[in-house]
C-alpha cells in the first residue's frame, strides 16, 4: 500500500513503481482507492473500502495475488480498515512524505483554480504531511522532497525485492 498526504506523490510514484513491476514481470494489480469515492457527494470511507474489497476479490479470481493500493489514510482507523479490506496475509505500507508546504504547493499546482475545494485540500495536505507518516503500521517512510517519482519508486522497488516480497504472494 502506498499512502501519504495529498501532494506527497502517491499517484506518480505508484505509476513509476508499477512500471518497474511490469518490466520485471511481477504480476500485480493496481488500484487508487480515491477513484472509488470520487464524485459528489464524496463516498464515505466504509463504502470505498467495501468497493476495494470487492475489486481485490474479483482480481484474485483472475489470478492476481499482489496489489499496489494507493490511498490517503488520514487516521489510524482508516489505515486499519483499509488493510482489512485488502484482506491480504501480508501488507507492506509505505508512506510518501514531503514537507507540508511542499504538499500544499503541489496540490495548488495540479488542481484547477476553478475548483472550490482547492484551497481547503491544500490546507488539509499541509496538516496530513506530519500525521500520516506517524501512523502505526507504516513500514517504510520515503521522502519525495526534491526527488523524482522514478527515484522514489526505484528505492521502493529495491526494498520490495530485498525484503522478500517477490515470490511471497
Amino acid at each position: 500500500m502506498i499512502t501519504g498526504a495529498p501532494g506527497s506523490g502517491k499517484s506518480s510514484v505508484a505509476q513509476a513503481f508499477t512500471t518497474l513491476l511490469d518490466n520485471a514481470g511481477i504480476e500485480h494489480g493496481a488500484i487508487e482507492s480515491e477513484q472509488l469515492g470520487w464524485g459528489t457527494p464524496w463516498l464515505e470511507e466504509a463504502a470505498v473500502h467495501e468497493q476495494l474489497a470487492a475489486i481485490v476479490r474479483l482480481q484474485r479470481g483472475h489470478g492476481r495475488r499482489r496489489f499496489v493500493v494507493v490511498a490517503t489514510t488520514e487516521t489510524q482507523e482508516d489505515l486499519d480498515t483499509l488493510v482489512a479490506a485488502i484482506g491480504a496475509e501480508r501488507v507492506f505500507v509505505v508512506c510518501l512524505r514531503a514537507q507540508g508546504d511542499v504538499c500544499a504547493a503541489r496540490v495548488l499546482a495540479r488542481e484547477p483554480e476553478r475548483w472550490a475545494g482547492r484551497e481547503a485540500l491544500a490546507a488539509h495536505a499541509r496538516l496530513l504531511a506530519d500525521v500520516i507518516p506517524a501512523l502505526a503500521g507504516v513500514d517504510l517512510v520515503l521522502s519525495t522532497d526534491g526527488r523524482s517519482a522514478e527515484a522514489v519508486a526505484g528505492e521502493l522497488f529495491e526494498t520490495y525485492v530485498n525484503d522478500g516480497w517477490v515470490g511471497s504472494g
